[in-house]
């Protein structure tokens, strides 16, 4: 039995504090045979449902539907996702298909015969579903095996499928006459990304994330040429070519992210850049309709642009709030009187369906009848309240949990990646641009960005920072400090994250940066004035890769606004993505497999316990039941282990798949898994 006490009696230096044996519980577990998953006496697991629901529409095209008549074909969000198909006279949905195994795609494009490809992402399988009523969806496997993402397909005149990949950043093409793949290779040494892709008769151009690069690989031959970028982008550095169309001998390639970008027209023939284009949205640039001009979303109105005069058409469609991109656009003939000739029509993410006819200048947007997705957790808190809050990974949105009925009310919103309830009020952390909203839940919801209320409403919630210009994008770190919150971010295209210190009244901010040399800030606690951080050696995606070996524990006064100190608690950890004070004073950190003590007077490691193997894992949670002095960690995205801070014993109290976990004031815990909250009620 080990005390508080005798725990800093055992202090020593960093470099000598030795990892001991896991203390089990004395009572074995109780096996569950259904799942195989296990709980140890006195730990109920209740499913507590799916708190968060909504429509996701990424990848589309235009093509011919299940009866040969023109559809949206779409790809929804989901568990699995599915191969949806539109009719653009009704909005209604006129089939929907699984894509098994696959949670999503970009990537979606018809072949001349009418032959729907997807390449998944997650999962990098192409899927296809061949023309006619009763057609099947068939999983055709990965087409590179290295490759888990494709983010982009296009398909020639010829049918041959044509895509770009993840991590590997390589090129391939499918042909279905033969059922072979030809791997073009890794388009640049390095790369991790090619994010966007279109093909011509002889040309396949890919695009990259990040730095931003544009190859143009010969088809036969597989020569592969980068193309100088426009002018005023200089050497890309930081920038994603994230969108690729080509029509009638242009390229037409948008630098920049999701929602907003500069569309640059690259002339084939002339071999040069003729146009870079402000403020416009992807995913995709519309085929030329009536008098030549493509279509595409410019400062949020669809806006019709003439590429040989340089010329801009505005149409009556504005899109509002802040995801503004087309998800599939092109053109259909209607068969309706009040739609003559062809009309151009688009999917937006949320399930609206866009109409314009050229011809009338009548505009419409209607809702689909695409049925919402369970949405996977992002984030989970417990406040002090009770109430348990869950933010939404991709899709987005907040939930508001009953701890007692499971009852749930959703709010469209962002990818919430961080959760604070304090004072009345709740903060969150938002992807991308690691974005820091303050939601009152008193007063109405009002989002302009995501879903407005009544007119003249006040934001609610009420954006306080926007990182976008320090090139953050995730917001995992955030914590109350006192007057005060602060939250730490992980980079776009770069290394090295930030500590953004709010005051709560005025909403003024201190913005630092480096922290920690090339670290992001995952994991944040305060006490007394004093903010304490964990890092990951990682930025907020893949690239570019680590400078640093290992992750670093990190001290920051508040008021003098400085540094205090920074060392390493666990040598090869990777990241600590995890922190809880006690109510002692004792810091508790995670990192892998390894939960250790921090004695802050004295800023040395005064204890370790190994609950997993490894140290080497960016997962992790804890949760500290301050009544009880109990300390839970999540481990390894699997093992939930207690200890009992006034004893020392510890024991595996769960065994089960859950990414995140939350502590309520009465010693209930919740656990995320997927898109499934479940609620332990601990009673041994």
């Amino acid at each position: 039995m080990m005390n508080r006490r005798t725990l800093l009696r055992s202090a020593v230096a960093l470099t000598a504090a030795p990892a001991l044996p896991l203390a089990w519980a004395a009572n074995p577990a109780a096996a569950d045979v259904a799942t195989g998953d296990f709980a140890a006496p006195g730990a109920a697991v209740d499913p507590f449902g799916i708190p968060l629901r909504d429509v996701l529409l990424i990848g589309g095209t235009v093509a011919p539907g299940p009866t040969g008549k023109p559809v949206l074909w779409s790809a929804v969000s989901g568990e699995p996702a599915r191969l949806a198909a539109i009719d653009p006279a009704t909005g209604r949905t006129v089939s929907a298909q699984d894509l098994t195994g696959a949670p999503g795609s970009y990537a979606v494009a018809a072949a001349p015969d009418g032959t729907v490809y997807v390449g998944a992402y997650s999962t990098g399988d192409l899927y296809r579903r061949r023309p006619g009523p009763d057609s099947p969806v068939e999983n055709l496997g990965r087409p590179l095996a290295s490759e888990t993402y494709i983010w982009r397909i296009a398909v020639d005149d010829a049918g041959v499928v044509h895509g770009g990949t993840f991590p590997g950043a390589r090129v391939f093409a499918y042909d279905p006459a033969t059922g072979t793949t030809r791997d073009y290779g890794q388009v640049l040494p390095g790369a991790q990304y090619v994010r966007s892709l279109a093909v011509t008769a002889d040309k396949i151009y890919a695009g990259t994330q990040p730095d931003a690069h544009l190859f143009e690989i010969d088809k036969v031959t597989g020569e592969r040429r980068e193309l100088p970028l426009p002018e005023s982008l200089g050497d890309g550095a930081g920038l994603t070519v994230y969108d690729l169309n080509v029509h009638d001998g242009r390229v037409y390639a948008r630098f920049g992210s999701a929602t907003n970008g500069r569309l640059g027209v690259y002339d084939i023939a002339r071999r040069r850049w003729t146009d870079l284009i402000d403020d416009v949205a992807g995913l995709d640039v519309s085929a030329p309709g009536p008098d030549g001009l493509v279509y595409f979303t410019r400062a949020g109105r669809l806006t019709g642009y003439h590429p040989g005069k340089r010329t801009f058409t505005d149409t009556p469609l504005v899109f509002p709030g802040r995801v503004v991109n087309n998800r599939g656009i092109g053109w259909v003939t209607l068969r309706d009187r009040d739609w003559p000739g062809r009309t151009l029509v688009g999917l937006l993410w949320r399930g609206d369906m866009f109409r314009w006819n050229p011809v009338t200048g009548r505009a419409d947007v209607v809702q689909t009848d695409v049925p919402g997705a369970p949405i996977p957790i992002a984030a989970l808190h417990v406040g002090p309240t009770g109430t348990v809050w869950v933010g939404g990974y991709l899709n987005g949105g907040l939930a508001r949990v009953d701890p007692d009925t499971g009852m749930s009310t959703f709010q469209r919103f962002a990818q919430v990646e961080s959760v604070l309830e304090t004072g009345g009020r709740v903060w969150l952390g938002a992807y991308p641009d690691s974005r820091l909203y303050r939601y009152d839940p008193a007063a109405p919801w009002h989002s302009p960005e995501y879903s407005p209320g009544l007119p003249g409403s006040a934001d609610n919630p009420a954006q306080l920072l926007d990182l976008k210009s320090a090139d953050q994008v995730r917001a995992r770190a955030l914590t109350d400090a006192g007057d005060k919150v602060a939250y730490g971010t992980m980079p776009n295209t770069t290394l090295g994250g930030v500590l953004a210190i709010v005051d709560k009244a005025t909403g003024a901010s201190r913005v630092h940066r480096p922290v920690v040399t090339d670290q992001s800030i995952v994991s944040l606690t305060h006490v007394n004035g004093l903010l304490v951080g964990g890092t990951s050696i990682s930025g907020g995606y893949s690239v570019p890769p680590p400078t640093q070996a290992e992750a670093r524990l990190f001290g920051w006064d508040v008021a003098g606004d400085t540094k205090t100190f920074e060392f390493a608690p666990v040598p090869g950890a990777t990241a600590i993505p995890a922190l809880a004070l006690d109510r002692t004073g004792l810091l508790w950190g995670l990192a892998g497999g390894q939960l250790f003590a921090v004695d802050l007077g004295t800023r040395s490691v005064v204890q370790r316990l190994q609950l997993a193997p490894g140290v080497a894992d960016s997962r992790g949670k804890l949760g500290y039941d301050a009544p009880r002095h109990l300390l839970y960690a999540l481990v390894r995205g699997q093992r939930v282990v207690q200890v009992d801070l006034a004893t020392g014993a510890t024991r595996q109290l769960l065994e089960q798949p859950a990414e995140f976990l939350a502590v309520h004031p009465d010693g209930r815990l919740f656990l995320g898994d997927g898109e499934h909250l479940y609620r332990v009620t601990v009673t041994g």
